[in-house]
């Protein structure tokens, strides 16, 4: 069994469809890809660093000056009056066990809090982070949120277990699955492969 977490899926989904950057360069090409699924430590970028900081400026207060005061009262209205951090979750498609850490989980629903340069919707239609809603259903909570700055405006895409189509997102992990099975002699990353009886799941709360 493979275990794949959704920012490494989104990831080979680039590489999938050969998605190129503003001067027509490949994001991910195949070496990237390997490095990738390896865990190769990777340089945070400023762009990265300043999304964990406004994680962590929503969340614990931390350093909340370096933002919008409108920006941060506009974050925190659309959470909940109370809810945990960091919440793992997981769940199986096929041969491949996807887990992963909501950001924010609570009053039933659950919240990814996500910036980017420029904002332009719907961004997270098909982002396997989505396939948290499959583990989580289990709990009752069946919204996932995803609540998106440009550090000027706040927006928010819903998505719903009842109406959404999970089937592209399939695809793609069975073509990350042949991927990982025709280049195993190049994966180092021993934690990617699980035994088919290891059925040890961390508790939700």
């Amino acid at each position: 069994m493979i275990r794949v977490y959704p920012t490494l899926l989104n990831t080979f989904s680039l590489f999938l469809h050969e998605k190129t950057n503003s001067e027509g360069n490949l994001m991910v090409d195949l070496q990237e890809m390997l490095d990738r699924i390896n865990r190769v430590p990777r340089p945070t970028t400023e762009a990265q660093q300043k999304g964990i900081d406004f994680e962590k400026a929503i969340t614990t207060g931390a350093n909340e000056e370096k933002f919008s005061e409108y920006v941060i009262e506009k974050t925190r209205a659309l959470l909940p009056p109370r809810y945990k951090t960091q919440v793992y979750t997981e769940t199986r498609y096929k041969d491949c066990l996807i887990y992963g850490y909501v950001d924010i989980l609570g009053n039933n629903k659950a919240i990814d809090l996500k910036s980017t340069r420029v904002y332009t919707g719907p961004k997270f239609e098909y982002n396997h982070q989505n396939l948290y809603l499959l583990g989580l259903q289990n709990y009752g909570i069946k919204t996932l949120d995803y609540v998106i700055t440009d550090f000027s405006e706040v927006y928010v895409e819903s998505y719903h277990i009842d109406s959404y189509n999970f089937s592209e997102l399939y695809k793609e992990i069975d073509a990350f699955s042949d991927f990982v099975n025709s280049h195993r002699k190049q994966i180092r990353d021993k934690k990617l492969f699980v035994a088919e009886d290891d059925h040890s799941q961390l508790s939700l709360f």
